[in-house]
């Protein structure tokens, strides 16, 4: 038989881990980790398993491990497989060592992005940022920075730390036309998407749509399935803050085929909490609390700690606006310990604010007291307009449901109505410096009329009309009635 005909019908068995690694890689790229695993086969099978690397070189075994701990990752994420990813932390972890003694700083600095990602899916915020940061700085290569900083704004969403997460795009943006990879260039879009959503506002929900579909168009260049279906989800997401509830249910089924496709359920979890929350929004509490339970489970399982909190906050709301109110408190109380235990005080602070939210009439006047200084206490001085917009409704509680600084627990006496007029400063501060001193716009933003807000400012604080634009006196009509 022709040597050449012997080389091509050579078996993977006989191919080498350098090439078995690169079709592995190239399928994980695309998300198509079922495949990555398959080509794989020769060195390694399954998660919990360690990949085959004796005989090998010392690049390939470090490689090899690589591959199989980043896969790990991704299929424990994908089947919600319980301890896949602190198994995906060994084996990366020891391609790290390995990459060091070789002094490959790109290949180390692309571990430690993996690595990072498998402390996010745990909840472990800190030693994620940790990592990103690592990766960054043993980095050169525009694809690796562009990766590690694209991922590193999970972490910074995940905690509501917006304007950290749009410094790392912008930072990231500027790496764009070094990169021609499309599955990667989706990813930045996708995020950013996110990061624009979660800001709030029509305007920025609008840029949102514009980014999820940008990403859509890249993801379906690159063939990939996964991540165009995320897309999508997140493009529902959009649409249901927008109350367009129709339109968004439409867009999740068809997400839903692709990931049930693919055997996703970890995706398919994801996707469960946004219908839930749609249905929340249509009053439809029963349903939304069967699809948050069956995502909670799901996460749970896997011990996806970074998105389980943020389902069991649309559970805990099923539950309370179904009068469930013992079950709503231990589900909203799980999701801030949760937090706590990750590192994460400002969710666990919201999540506090949502239990004041929706179980204020269901919990003693001393438990509102203690939940608002403990909430107040966790987020800190760094508040989005938003959660500062709730911390000021839930101030108000306070003043329905009165109790002893004593009662709550307090060491000295707290001046209550010094810290409500503090934060009501500090939002009205906020909302003119957003409406570039204009009282109307800044009413507008805090839901009041203008004559209120002018009220406000005048009698109560002062100090702020400086912050004020120059009023306009406005002509007279010069037609006559």
């Amino acid at each position: 038989m022709p040597t050449e005909t012997l080389l091509r019908t050579s078996t993977r068995a006989d191919q080498t881990a350098t090439a078995v690694c690169r079709e592995a890689k190239a399928f994980e790229n695309i998300g198509e980790y079922a495949k990555a695993r398959d080509a794989l086969a020769p060195f390694w099978n399954q998660v919990g398993e360690r990949p085959r690397i004796e005989g090998s070189s010392p690049e390939d075994q470090a490689e090899l491990l690589l591959r199989a701990g980043s896969l790990s990752g991704w299929l424990g994420s994908s089947g919600q497989v319980a301890g896949a990813q602190q198994f995906a932390k060994d084996l990366i972890s020891e391609s790290i060592r390995r990459f060091e003694e070789q002094d490959a700083r790109e290949k180390v600095a692309e571990a430690r992005t993996d690595l990072a990602i498998c402390y996010w899916r745990e909840g472990a915020m800190d030693e994620a940022r940790i990592w990103f940061q690592s990766a960054l700085e043993a980095s050169k290569d525009p694809a690796n920075q562009l990766r590690a900083l694209v991922n590193s704004t999970s972490v910074e969403v995940s905690t509501n730390h917006l304007d950290q997460a749009r410094a790392l795009l912008d930072r990231a943006a500027s790496l764009l036309d070094d990169v021609a990879d499309d599955a990667a260039l989706g990813r930045f879009y996708m995020q950013r998407g996110i990061v624009n959503r979660r800001l709030g506002g029509v305007e920025n929900l609008d840029r949102a749509l514009l980014d999820h579909t940008a990403a859509s168009v890249h993801f379906e260049r690159a063939k990939h399935r996964r991540y165009f279906a995320r897309a999508q989800n997140n493009i529902a997401v959009a649409l249901l803050e927008l109350g367009r509830y129709d339109e968004a249910l439409q867009t999740l089924d068809e997400a839903r085929r692709t990931f049930v496709e693919m055997g996703d359920v970890g995706s398919v979890a994801q996707l469960n909490d946004t219908r839930a929350r749609v249905f929340l929004a249509q009053q439809r509490y029963g349903d939304a609390e069967k699809l948050a339970f069956s995502s909670a489970s799901v996460l749970d399982r896997g011990g996806e700690r970074s998105l389980l909190g943020d389902t069991l906050h649309t559970l805990g709301i099923a539950q309370a606006r179904q009068r469930r109110h013992t079950a709503a408190l231990t589900t909203l109380k799980r999701a801030a310990e949760l937090a706590d235990t990750a590192g994460d005080p400002e969710s666990a602070g919201r999540a506090l604010l949502t239990t004041l939210e929706e179980l204020n009439s269901f919990i003693s006047a001393e438990q509102i007291t203690n939940l608002y200084f403990e909430a107040d206490r966790r987020l800190g001085e760094d508040l989005s307009y938003q959660t500062m917009k709730r911390l000021r409704e839930c101030a108000r509680l306070l003043t329905a449901h009165p109790v002893s600084a004593v009662a709550a627990g307090a060491s000295t006496p707290i001046l209550f109505e010094e810290e409500v007029k503090q934060c009501e400063s500090n939002l009205i501060k906020q909302a003119l410096d957003q409406a570039n001193g204009s009282v109307t716009r800044a009413a507008r933003i805090l839901g009041l009329t203008h004559q209120g807000l002018c009220y406000i400012i005048n009698h109560r604080h002062k100090n702020l009309l400086a912050s004020r634009a120059p009023i306009r006196v406005r002509r007279k009509s010069v037609i006559r009635k």
